[in-house]
């Protein structure tokens, strides 16, 4: 199944109107995991996911939705436009093994995992992918609290887009 039709309700569904999107939050969120950590171990993904539902729960550049979190433009890398990987990507199928392991890994975060120990941040150090370290990702603006497969995870010292700080 590449496309999960999902009927969400809304405020309007006390009037009696549902709104129906073609797709999910929940599918977003898995494409999201499967754009970020298709090639790390099962902890990797978990990992992911946990940073989309921290975003979600603290409001961190986000909306509180999978959507608003995930869609966010320069937050997630995999849906970026120059990703060349967006189309092949909205296309996995959920017979496939690591996709499966995403939605594990999606349900996983969802009822509670803290292998990130709160980031909200994350990055892949390697040098061919990310040549300078960001300026978040320093240790003025934010603290490392996790790393785990080929990423590096990270609590804000100043949880920008939260309207509050984080002392760390």
């Amino acid at each position: 199944m590449c496309l999960w039709l999902a009927w969400v309700s809304t405020d309007r569904a006390a009037e009696g109107e549902d709104d129906m999107r073609l797709i999910g939050e929940d599918a977003l969120a898995i494409v999201t995991i499967m754009q970020e950590a298709a090639g790390e171990p099962y902890v990797g993904k978990v990992a992911v996911a946990e940073v989309i539902r921290n975003r979600m729960e603290r409001k961190y550049s986000s909306d509180g939705t999978v959507s608003g979190t995930v869609l966010r433009p320069l937050q997630f890398s995999g849906w970026n436009s120059k990703d060349l990987g967006r189309i092949r990507n909205i296309r996995i199928d959920t017979d496939d093994p690591v996709v499966q392991e995403c939605m594990r890994a999606w349900e996983e975060a969802r009822h509670g995992s803290d292998t990130v120990k709160g980031a909200v941040l994350y990055y892949n150090p390697d040098p061919r992918l990310v040549p300078v370290t960001p300026d978040w990702a320093k240790a003025h603006s934010a603290v490392q609290v996790a790393e785990v497969g080929h990423h590096v995870f990270f609590v804000p010292r100043v949880m920008r887009g939260t309207g509050g700080t984080s002392e760390v």
